[in-house]
């Protein structure tokens, strides 16, 4: 059974996450929480849960959303920008061990497992979940405050991105994900087009790092 010591510091880690920014930032100009980022996962996917094409188990969905950067509270981040073959195996090794410490703690299997399904991608619950995952920040490119920082990175990289057709078609696997995607990107081309005169066209056609998606 897991003591009143061993929870608490769970709980320390879990405040932690608030405290963890991404890349992406928000409509009043600041970056975005790691904690608020799987919240809104866990809102996008209430609301799409009567739209699905595939049968899922909603309580596995919230609980995948609310855990699945958690290892980042102890591990930190690597922006999908900076990840190298390298630095990659660096940062899986980082979160195993980070997720060995929560699973320690808590001394529940059924937590490791859940962590390990959304790795595999190999349930309906987990494919969604990363959906929901990737969707998220293109919600930002949508509500953010000032797009212009998205382009600093590596000339254009995330507008690369999110422009590909490879991006675009990781959401047919739900088709009301694919819509909700293409009304998104149809507003952030007028966002891009009205406020810093950029066409959108010059980013299509091009992808790199596809494997991170």
């Amino acid at each position: 059974m897991t003591n009143t010591k061993a929870l608490t510091d769970f709980f320390t880690i879990c405040e932690k996450l608030e405290c963890e920014y991404r890349l992406t930032k928000m409509s009043d100009g600041n970056y975005q929480a790691v904690a608020s980022h799987s919240w809104n996962m866990a809102m996008m996917a209430i609301a799409l849960r009567p739209y699905l094409k595939n049968n899922i188990d909603m309580e596995r969905v919230l609980k995948l959303c609310i855990l699945h950067d958690l290892p980042e509270a102890i591990a930190h981040d690597v922006p999908l920008h900076e990840q190298t073959a390298t630095n990659k195996q660096a940062k899986q090794k980082h979160e195993k061990d980070a997720i060995n410490t929560i699973t320690n703690l808590l001394h529940d299997k059924s937590i490791d497992n859940l962590f390990n399904e959304y790795e595999l991608r190999q349930s309906p619950e987990s494919n969604f979940v990363k959906l929901l995952d990737i969707l998220d920040t293109t919600i930002q490119h949508m509500c953010a405050k000032d797009l212009s920082y998205v382009g600093t990175y590596n000339d254009n990289f995330y507008w690369k991105l999110f422009f590909s057709d490879e991006f675009a078609n990781r959401f047919n696997y739900e088709p009301k994900l694919r819509s909700v995607y293409n009304e998104i990107k149809h507003r952030v081309t007028a966002r891009l087009k009205n406020e810093l005169g950029i066409d959108a066209k010059k980013f299509t056609g091009t992808i790199t790092k596809d494997e991170n998606i």
